[in-house]
């Protein structure tokens, strides 16, 4: 097996089998995808996609995981006769190649060729790498496109932050990586590294589809040119002012996919108050006389500045005075400043202008005068839980209804040692009371004082507490609150809250504000902040296109509510995206050419691109010359013409066939069946993909069904470069093969929640495969010693049983996607019932013909997980003709599940009386009880007696016809325990026994509670009087079976109502009485002959 110290040989059998195997698919043509003449009709096609993965480096096991979804989908739908199309791009829009180069250009501009890093440059590095939390895009893995929330810097870089040892730890040579200077280097060389992988992976794919994004693919270019116009011609596509998440470093936004952290994170607005500087200024504000000087807080609450008493400020917090025009000096902290600089608020255009450098001790004791307070003069004063990134560092106080303020206020009140620590003088403090202003039901009009009475806080550094206050008051103050103050007294704040704050900004005593609402790094590693930009903005959330994909998504299989509850927040809270880049790779906005289409921009629609893309390729990714269309000649109107029923385009000179060929392709295709991806591009990519569908395409057209994922682990854990947990898909096949990596994703999970690929499973399955291909070839070498008669034993019906049961499940966890269920019927389950039967059979042998049917069964099953594997057996084990992938789906019979029923009964009683007899040996070799008898026991020439009860009687039949009376199938509940026990009374009353109703009852609840929990589980057979099988029969014939299993030499099946045959039992009848047959549970004895 694939382990260190271990032997490689049955692995690498599974690598030379793939290696014989793929070369044969591609020779045939297996997996090329032609569109038939007439319409399919439903099942008779099959066109799944995954999205494009992005071309800065190897696949990984990540990608492989959500691919694996619709590659053993696609494997089951081709098994089953349907004409399929699996195709696969590559992504090399936006900026994550662009900025890598570009970082590799300036490494070997200050370092050399092959650059010298100093150690102090190391040593930088390092401390940034422990900085960071986990994977960069700048490292030539692909970007994680099913991301988790923490940054990926030092992951994906695994610790190193040079591009230059990022490129070297993929075996990169010095010299190969200087050519990385040139972006387009990386277009040409990942993308057929991917496609050598995915083969040999056993991808089912048609290659001739495939394509890269950008304008190095002209056609492609052409097409995202024609989608952009057909959008702004519709008015999806506007020019717009909105704050948007910048990066200062690339000069341009920072979409999703542009980030190497804080992906989703949106702007958040604040209001900022403007608290003016009173006069005279300290020393050290000399450089600021004349100016206007103003502390800034950013607030979510404008509606409570009614009520401030001071406003805080960190002690060792860093602040500048910065310029905001001719005449305003904003203090605040330099990152608020540099969000501000982007939002028009900053002397120098985009960057900020600091007169003075301050710390918070320079701003304590600071009088200010400050909008819609009560007191004219405020303070500035010290808070220690200030935090400096987020925010302005200066926090307004309204200790009315702040739980924060109103401790920090009470520490400074009542302590006059921190007030002296911090030079606060008691007239900044001590005159300063709460200031009613908001009445909120349950904690009337002081709330921070009476939640932090409640909850017993003690200071400003009760974190936890504070956290719990502020839950239990900020929402209800906004919507039960009712203001008792200003001119809105006696109304809602929710209602009063926009008003007031309108008030503020229109009189200048406010500005807007707008920051990201957690940390976001870009892929160029700078920190991004919220920029007030023109933009062209696709117009996603507008109402009577958000319906069209409201409606378009009811009509969809998402195969989970988690994921359609995904769905239905992400329509209900996305608007305008900007679609516009200026950074970067990829096709330029056709009436804009100064900017570039962003990457979630050009990846909404590609789908239909696959259907014509090996007609305009010719069999080159890049869209070459070796194509009879030249990419001129794909005007708006061929476009449309294919992909939305436009009129015939009579002034292209494109040949009238080949036009009729792309559009029967599309035709035929479309619509797309399934787009499976993980649950993370909900948000943002599957959103997109909808919202352009339903656009552009015609309602028949609408996609069918997306099928997400969670993330996958390995061994458990997070998959993470620097941690060394990580496998590409490369490593993977090399390690384990490719068979038992897909079979150790099958396994990995089918939900939405994260997924674990564990190695020992895929070494499990080397193992598995490989002793599965030894015996097949042992059995079939000795077939001539199997029996050759028709199947007529019991052993032989239960097992032709068990293939048809194993059909049928597998088949339906196919069809539902759930692959692990699939591995577990078709192969897990599968082969124990191959090892019962061939126990069950004795000497008498296997049957010839059931044991050829469970490998031919056996082989398709497993064949959309294992292909090579089952190419080996189809073809040089069973020596038939074509392709296993091709072989069809395995005919079934209807199972018979009372012949399932029986035969676990048999196994299970078997068990069963397995305890009995260790039980009755062991306790016939320890010291009598007084008065017990006792018959000794020896372990050869065992007789056993194994007594029956068919059928229930007594209280037992009572309390089950009652159940059956109180039982709604179709809800799968009963009536309430009262009702059951008062009937059972009424019962045992009309037989005489309602004396012994308290008995009775004592013995019946459990016995209820068992039932009726096994008839909510099973149905109402679990509530009949006997099994629907004879218990005597099924033992009876398998009694032969029953002696090899225990080594008994003689074995009787009796009646436990037949007086003659408890007789049998002689002195170990109290042994019935102890342990009595009931239905489903028989009771053995045994004694020596």
């Amino acid at each position: 097996m694939a382990s260190e110290g271990k032997s490689f040989a049955r692995r690498d059998l599974l690598l030379e089998i793939q290696n014989e195997v793929q070369p044969e698919w591609e020779a045939a043509g297996v997996f090329r995808a032609e569109a038939r003449e007439s319409a399919p009709k439903p099942g008779e096609k099959f066109f799944s996609t995954f999205p494009f993965p992005y071309m800065n480096g190897y696949l990984h096991l990540g990608h492989a995981f959500s691919l694996s979804k619709i590659e053993f989908a696609s494997a089951y739908h081709r098994l089953r006769g349907a004409n399929v199309l699996l195709p696969f791009g590559f992504h090399c829009t936006g900026m994550p190649i662009k900025a890598s180069a570009d970082k590799l250009a300036r490494e070997i501009q200050q370092y050399g060729n092959p650059p010298v890093f100093s150690a102090e440059v190391e040593q930088e590095n390092s401390k940034q790498g422990a900085e960071v939390q986990d994977d960069s895009g700048d490292a030539p893995t692909l970007p994680d496109q099913f991301r988790g929330k923490k940054s990926k810097v030092a992951a994906k870089s695994g610790g190193q932050l040079h591009q230059w040892e990022i490129m070297r730890s993929v075996g990169l040579t010095d010299s190969e990586i200087a050519e990385f200077q040139d972006p387009y280097k990386w277009l040409y060389y990942f993308p057929p590294l991917a496609v050598d992988d995915l083969k040999a992976f056993g991808l089912g794919c048609d290659w001739r589809r495939s394509f890269v994004t950008t304008d190095v693919n002209p056609f492609f270019d052409s097409f995202v040119r024609w989608q952009m116009r057909k959008l702004k011609s519709m008015g999806k596509i506007v020019k717009d002012r909105r704050y948007t998440i910048f990066s200062p470093l690339d000069g341009q936004p920072c979409a999703d996919h542009d980030r190497a952290s804080g992906e989703g994170v949106l702007p958040q607005e604040y209001t900022l108050i403007k608290m003016e500087v009173m006069q005279p200024f300290p020393p050290k504000f000399a450089p600021l006389q004349g100016k206007r000087v103003f502390l800034v807080a950013a607030t979510l609450r404008p509606e409570t500045m009614f009520g401030q008493t001071n406003a805080w400020v960190l002690p060792d917090g860093k602040y500048g005075a910065f310029e905001i025009n001719e005449t305003d000096v904003f203090i605040l902290t330099e990152r608020a400043a540099l969000n501000l600089a982007y939002q028009n608020f900053s002397k120098i255009p985009q960057k900020p202008s600091c007169l003075v450098e301050l710390s918070g001790y320079d701003l304590i004791g600071l009088p200010l005068r400050s909008p819609l307070s009560f007191n004219e003069t405020i303070y500035a004063l010290p808070m220690l839980t200030i935090l400096t990134n987020k925010g302005t560092g200066i926090v307004t106080s309204v200790p009315s209804d702040a739980p924060d303020d109103y401790m920090a206020l009470h520490d400074l009140k009542s302590k006059p040692a921190l007030r002296a620590k911090y030079g606060v003088k008691d007239e900044w403090v001590v005159p300063f009371d709460i200031v009613p202003i908001i009445n909120i039901p349950e904690f009337g009009d002081k709330a921070a004082e009476k939640v932090c009475l409640d909850l017993k806080i003690k200071s400003q550094n009760d974190k936890e507490k504070l956290a719990e206050a502020k839950r239990l008051t900020y929402l209800k103050g906004f919507t039960d609150g009712t203001m008792l103050v200003g001119e809105f007294a006696g109304r809602k704040v929710q209602e009063i809250k926009p008003l007031i704050k309108s008030k503020l900004i229109e009189s200048g005593e406010a500005i807007l504000y707008s920051e990201p609402e957690k940390l976001v790094m870009s892929r160029s590693g700078d920190e991004c902040v919220v920029a007030l930009t023109d933009q062209w903005y696709l117009t996603y959330g507008e109402s009577e296109w958000r319906k069209m994909a409201e409606e378009c998504l009811a009509n969809m299989n998402l195969y989970s509510e988690e994921t359609r509850h995904g769905f239905e927040h992400t329509l209900s809270w996305l608007n305008q995206w900007a679609c516009s880049r200026s950074f970067g790779l990829g096709t330029r906005i056709p009436w804009d050419e100064q900017f570039l289409v962003e990457s979630l921009s050009d990846s909404s629609l590609y789908m239909v691109y696959y259907t014509v893309a090996h007609i305009l390729h010719g069999d080159d990714m890049y869209g070459g010359s070796t194509s009879t269309v030249r990419p001129q000649q794909m005007t708006d109107e061929v476009w449309d013409y294919l992909f939305c029923d436009g009129t015939y385009p009579k002034s292209s000179d494109i040949r009238s066939d080949l036009l009729s060929k792309m559009k029967q392709e599309f035709e035929y295709w479309y619509p797309l069946d399934l787009r499976a991806s993980g649950k993370d591009l909900i948000q943002n990519h599957l959103t997109f993909f909808i919202y352009n569908h339903v656009a552009i395409m015609a309602r028949h057209h609408w996609p069918r069904g997306i099928r997400c994922n969670g993330h996958i682990m390995l061994n458990s854990e997070k998959m993470s470069k620097s941690t060394g947990n990580f496998r590409t898909l490369r490593q993977a096949i090399e390690e384990f093969g490719s068979d038992p990596t897909r079979f150790s994703l099958a396994d990995a999970g089918d939900g939405v929640d994260d997924a674990n690929f564990v190695f020992e499973t895929a070494n499990a399955a080397i193992l598995r495969l490989t002793k599965e291909i030894a015996w097949i070839k042992e059995v079939l070498s000795a077939e001539s010693s199997l029996r050759a008669s028709p199947p007529s034993t019991y052993a032989d019906k239960v097992f032709e049983n068990d293939i048809n049961i194993a059909i049928r499940l597998t088949e339906k966890a196919y069809d539902n996607f759930l692959f692990r269920e699939a591995l577990k019927n078709g192969f897990y389950d599968l082969q124990a019932a191959r090892d019962e039967y061939r126990l069950s059979c004795g000497n008498s042998g296997m049957n010839r013909d059931l044991v050829l049917r469970f490998v031919d069964v056996q082989t398709r099953l497993i064949t959309p997980i294992c292909p090579h594997y089952a190419e080996y057996v189809w073809r040089k084990l069973l020596k038939k003709e074509g392709f296993a992938v091709l072989g069809g789906w395995p005919t079934s019979n209807e199972p018979d599940l009372v012949l399932k029923s029986a035969n676990k009964y048999l196994q299970d009683s078997i068990v069963l009386m397995r305890k009995l007899l260790q039980k009755q040996l062991l306790g016939s070799k320890k010291a009598p009880k007084k008065g017990a008898p006792v018959t000794s026991l020896t372990e050869d020439k065992l007789r056993g007696l194994v007594y029956v009860n068919e059928q229930f009687d007594g209280w037992k039949a009572h309390c089950l016809k009652i159940l059956q009376s109180k039982f709604d199938q179709q809800n799968h509940s009963f009536a309430p325990d009262a009702e059951t026990l008062e009937q059972l009374k009424e019962t045992l009353q009309k037989d005489g026994q309602a004396e012994n109703f308290k008995q009775i009852q004592k013995l019946c609840m459990p016995f209820l509670r068992f039932k009726k929990d096994e008839a909510i589980a099973l149905g109402p057979q679990a509530l009949d009087l006997k099994l629907p099988f004879g218990e005597i029969e099924v033992l009876q014939t398998n009694v032969d079976l029953i002696k090899r299993q225990l080594g008994l030499e003689e074995v009787e099946i009796l009646s436990a109502s037949h007086p003659d045959a408890v007789a049998k039992a002689g002195q170990q009848a109290a042994l019935l009485k102890q342990n009595p047959p009931s239905p489903g549970n028989p009771t053995a004895i045994f004694s020596t002959r």
